[in-house]
This record gives structure tokens, C-alpha cells and sequence, in this order.
């Protein structure tokens, strides 16, 4: 079975949920579209699930408190996610989420969402709603991951939807467990080395073989 690609999305008939809603043929899709600016809060940890949201363009950051209380950012998020997916399951958000860019959104309410998915207990539903359970609790880890640093920013670099988004340094540097400075570092020594090309708005990968050997 061919693994399904994500395509950029440029209107509703692009869009996933637009898809499924049957947008093409007449359909509606019960997302409506919303523009965030950047540094927006979309979601607080804890707080009662009112909108789901779907991220049809621009760059969210996810972020969780941790077993020492410290809330840290954990994910970055783009295009074709969902943000309060866990109304399923649970009452409230499992994460903070802020944007990071002008972004557009799509939001529903809870009810909304229900009755657009349709009846429970039919096995589709049932799999979203355990994988759900199984994740809307995980705690992030302390800051510090494993490999070195030029590792850590090596993996993250590889990511290419990671590397390009706008998504600010210091941002980066605390989901990969070190202080910017290390952040900057790292780019520059790979940039050294001749693995990667470096301005101040992308990054591209110049020597992809060497580059996945220094992530390992």
C-alpha cells in the first residue's frame, strides 16, 4: 500500500477535511477559516476544549508542563494538523499552542466535530479515539536528549519541514534540550563542514550522506 503524501494546501478542495467533507461536489465542510497573527494563543494547557482547530497554512508551537512543573516547548507543528483532537477522549487541552507566523486556521466546535465524525463505536473512531488516550497524557521530557548537540540539531536539520518552518531560535533550542548559543554553534559548524547551507530564513542540505552520519 502507497504511503499517502502531504500536499500543500491552497484552498478547501486541497484541503484534507475539505476532502472528506466533499467540498468538490457540493459538500460543506463544517471548519470555517479564521486568520491568526503571529505569536496568537490558540490553545492553554488545561483549559475547557471550546474549538478544535486545523492548521490549513502557517507554523504552530505545542508546549507541555513537565514532571518538574516547567512548561517546555515539545512540537512544532504545520500544515494538516489538528489542535484539540483529545476533545474525543478528554475535556481539556492537552497542550499550549501559540503560532508562530501569520497563520490560517479552521475551527469547529466540539459539537460540531461529533456530529461530523459521526456515530461512536464504529472501528475507525474507536482506533482515533485509543490513539488519542494513549498520547494526550505523555509528559515531555526534561531538557536533554540524547546524542550530542551537533546530533540533535543534525536529526532536527534532516526534518526538512522542521528545519525551513518560522520558527524562532530559541524556540528550537528548547525542544532540542540546549541554549541557543549551542543552537547557533551547531548550525555553524555543520555550515563549516560543508553539510549545509545557511541564511538567516532556511536552511538547506548540501552533503545529506555526511549529515545522516553525524546524526546517528
Amino acid at each position: 500500500m502507497n504511503e499517502p503524501q502531504r500536499t500543500a494546501i491552497t484552498s478547501c478542495s486541497t484541503c484534507p477535511c475539505g476532502q472528506a467533507a466533499g467540498v468538490r461536489y457540493g459538500g460543506r465542510c463544517p471548519m470555517v477559516d479564521r486568520k491568526r497573527r503571529r505569536d496568537e494563543t490558540l490553545a492553554l494547557e488545561g483549559q475547557v476544549i471550546q474549538t478544535v482547530w486545523f492548521i490549513k497554512r502557517g507554523t504552530v508551537v505545542l508546549s507541555r508542563c513537565g514532571p518538574d512543573g516547567v512548561d517546555r516547548p515539545r512540537l512544532v507543528r504545520g500544515p494538516g494538523t489538528f489542535i484539540g483532537l483529545e476533545v474525543l477522549v478528554r475535556s481539556t487541552y492537552a497542550d499550549s499552542v501559540r503560532t508562530t507566523e501569520p497563520t490560517i486556521v479552521c475551527g469547529v466546535s466540539r459539537d460540531g466535530l461529533d456530529g461530523w465524525l459521526g456515530p461512536k463505536g464504529t472501528p475507525s473512531r474507536m482506533a482515533l479515539e485509543q490513539t488519542l488516550i494513549a498520547t494526550a497524557d505523555d509528559r515531555p521530557r526534561a531538557a536533554g536528549a540524547d546524542g550530542t548537540a551537533i546530533a540533535r540539531v543534525a536529526r532536527w536539520i534532516l526534518d526538512d519541514a522542521a528545519a525551513n518552518c518560522r520558527v524562532p531560535r530559541q524556540v528550537i533550542a528548547a525542544l532540542l534540550g540546549m541554549v541557543p548559543e549551542t543552537l547557533s554553534r551547531s548550525l555553524a559548524h555543520l555550515h563549516d563542514e560543508k553539510m549545509i547551507e545557511l541564511t538567516r530564513r532556511t536552511i538547506s542540505v548540501t552533503d545529506r550522506a555526511r549529515l545522516e552520519t553525524v546524526a546517528d
